[in-house]
């Protein structure tokens, strides 16, 4: 609490009264010293009252979103996208409120704080005051704290207060677009297809490695003996397409951490090639530091945005061999992605993502566009050997030079 210019001299008039009443023996004095120090304190009695009976309730057109596993729910704004917020305030006690000043307190990265302008209020009227933002970093911030300042009676006093706490906002990546191929070369590998005959019917299937859990009497033995690894029949009735996108945070041993902006950027390329999966009717399997979750949809979009919120870095850890049709990693460094794609099969599609295959890093934020070669899975499979690893390489896992399947079981992944 503050007074005002008006008030610290109706201070110092009320003090000088009094003090000349008493010293030059004039009583007359002395009432007119405490009407004017009483009006200062009655302002000070009356906002404080006044500002303790007012309550601020916040929205935005935002759609809440929240992970399978978790009850907290977000508003979910896109990074560089504005955030409009509406703020109604309404004045639940018996005394009119004089005109005030809003002020929305915003967290660090979600753009410049605001305020505004709120008239008188009687009792139980309401306020809506409009306010906007603009975040310019991922992860989960908002609105700080709103604080309301309030002039007393007589513009002798001022508070400021705060009326409502944090309202979290989760804020991801940029939404980037990205394609995939319409053809066929990134469904299952198939060493043999044919038809399951029962009766008169046939049933299109096509064979896939043995999976730990799989019924045996499903292995395919002509496959078997072909390829030297145990496969089982796959029905194609039963097939649903299912991509996994693997997110590292974790710099290579040699290297620096990575930085916030590189994060983005990984975040932003595994963002965009989950969402044109998923509006391509495949299911998606996202693994992050400290996250697993399955998505499936174009309703899914909204919480693999979500995700890209909330994750921190770190190193993942991979989870059991599934079966998927497309493996995206989404890795700081050459050698920790290889390092992960070796842990797949040879014959699934791996399509590697690294820093390394970037020069400039400044589009965060700040372009609307990936770069062309992260845009689109190539198909068409390379042998690793000696070279590095080239842009938007789609690389059959486990060939020469990258690695051997981990042994924990047939063509399993090891942790």
């Amino acid at each position: 609490m503050r007074l005002s210019t008006s008030g610290i001299i109706f201070v110092l008039a009320g003090a000088a009264l009094i003090i000349a009443a008493y010293r030059f023996a004039l009583p007359g004095l002395l009432p007119a010293g405490l009407l004017l120090l009483g009006l200062v304190v009655l302002s000070a009695l009356l906002i404080v009252w006044g500002t303790r009976r007012v309550s601020v309730t916040m929205s935005t057109p935002l759609p809440e979103v929240a992970l399978a596993a978790s009850r907290d729910r977000y508003p979910l704004a896109a990074e560089g996208k504005e955030v409009e917020v509406e703020a109604r305030v309404t004045n639940i006690g018996q005394l009119a409120i004089p005109a005030a000043t809003i002020d929305f307190v915003a967290a660090e990265g979600f753009g410049d704080s605001t305020s505004g302008e709120v008239p008188p209020l009687a009792h139980r009227a309401s306020q809506t005051v409009l306010t906007s933002f603009t975040p310019n970093r991922r992860g989960v911030s908002g609105i700080e704290a709103v604080l309301i300042t309030v002039f007393g009676p007589f513009g002798l006093v001022k508070m400021k207060r705060k009326v409502r706490g944090a309202f979290p906002v989760a804020v991801s990546v940029p939404i980037l677009g990205a394609r995939i191929p319409k053809d066929s070369s990134i469904r299952p590998a198939r060493l043999d297809d044919g038809k399951v005959r029962s009766g008169h019917t046939t049933r299109d299937f096509h064979t896939r490695e043995y999976v730990p859990g799989d019924d045996l009497r499903h292995v395919h033995w002509p496959s078997t003996a072909k390829s030297g690894e145990l496969m089982v029949r796959h029905e194609a009735d039963e097939e649903t397409l299912h991509a996994l996108i693997v997110i590292d945070l974790a710099a290579d041993a040699a290297d620096a951490q990575p930085s916030e902006q590189e994060i983005e950027f990984l975040l932003a390329a595994a963002v965009s090639a989950g969402t044109a999966f998923l509006r391509s009717d495949y299911e998606v399997f996202v693994v992050a530091p400290g996250h697993e979750t399955r998505l499936k949809g174009a309703r899914d979009i909204d919480r693999l945005r979500l995700l890209s919120a909330i994750v921190r870095p770190g190193r993942v850890e991979l989870p059991k061999h599934d079966n998927p049709n497309h493996i995206v990693i989404c890795a700081v460094g050459d050698e920790r992605g290889q390092e992960l794609a070796s842990a797949f099969s040879r014959r699934v599609p791996v399509t590697l993502r690294t820093l390394s295959e970037i020069g400039d890093l400044t589009m965060i934020g700040l372009s609307e566009d990936l770069p062309e070669s992260w845009t689109t899975f190539e198909s068409k499979r390379r042998s690793t050997g000696s070279q590095s690893p080239t842009k938007s390489s789609t690389t059959p896992a486990g060939s020469a030079g990258v690695g051997s399947p981990m042994p924990d079981g047939p063509q399993g992944v090891g942790r």
